[in-house]
């Protein structure tokens, strides 16, 4: 009761006096994290794999992310579809930021969020959960580390606006497109070393058992071109910007929103190379 009145005593708008203390209890901070997030056919995932102090609230937030991080390699491993390196990058992707979060969350618990001396948006997109990424997945198909691409393999695909379709009254947002699909290909433009985006979707359906949808993406000045595969134009050029797809490219979207592979230029040979990683042949 002491203790209770201590900070009724600093914080109160008006004097307040506790009494009559029914029943009391001390939250006691801890944090521990799992070895490994999975072993043989066993899985882990939010509070039975990572637990912190509460700052920051990235409890919830790391759990629901890691359900999405191994749904979609459960439900390929059931389907007899996934590569036999799927499984395993669960663990090799989400260890990783379990500790970070942890580590992150005791740190600020015990010193504040000036403990980080990075600017605000910096601290707020890692508070948002908006920079974790898996550039060092085994299951993404690498860049060269000389590559000036500022997204790369194992980044969270962007969200874009200004898509404009045939049939969209509306322009609508890239995650509208993707919302709903597995793994999805996007093919932006014509590159003139890359291979068409008929034979790209091809590739892509035949190596994945027609798991994989595809969308082209024009510039907003390009000609439409029949190819039978959904297309949008990119009206305010935020795609290009954002993807640095430069004169055509075309990206592997996983269904958690991750980037598989940036193919630049696109060809057939560097996309199946990309999907063995993550399909069974």
């Amino acid at each position: 009761l002491p203790d209770i009145q201590k900070v009724l005593d600093r914080l109160a708008p008006e004097p307040v006096t506790a009494s009559a203390l029914r029943w009391s209890s001390v939250f006691r901070i801890s944090h521990r994290l799992v070895d490994r997030y999975g072993e043989g056919r066993v899985f882990v995932a939010g509070d039975a794999a990572h637990i912190h102090p509460p700052t920051g609230a990235q409890g919830m937030n790391t759990g629901i992310q890691d359900a999405c991080n191994l749904a979609w390699k459960l439900a390929l491993a059931v389907e007899g579809a996934a590569g036999p390196q799927v499984l395993a990058g669960y663990d090799a992707e989400r260890h990783p930021v379990g500790e970070e979060v942890v580590g992150r969350t005791v740190r600020h618990a015990a010193e504040g969020v000036q403990a980080d001396p990075d600017d605000r948006e910096t601290l707020l997109l890692r508070e948002a959960q908006l920079l974790v990424g898996y550039r060092e997945s085994p299951l993404v198909t690498p860049l060269a580390p000389d590559d000036p691409a500022p997204l790369r393999p194992g980044d969270r695909a962007p969200d874009c606006g200004g898509l404009t379709g045939d049939i969209a009254a509306h322009p609508v947002r890239l995650f509208d497109l993707l919302r709903g699909r597995g793994h999805v290909l996007l093919v932006y433009g014509d590159h003139p070393a890359g291979d068409t985006a008929a034979d790209l979707a091809a590739a892509a359906r035949e190596f994945t058992g027609g798991r994989m949808v595809t969308y082209r993406i024009l510039p907003a000045d390009a000609p439409e071109s029949p190819t039978g595969i959904p297309h949008h134009h990119d009206s305010r050029g935020e795609f290009a910007r954002q993807y640095g797809a430069g004169e055509g490219a075309a990206f592997v979207v996983r269904p958690d929103r991750y980037l598989t592979a940036c193919l630049r230029p696109p060809r057939v040979g560097a996309l199946k190379e990309a999907l063995q990683r993550v399909f069974a042949p």
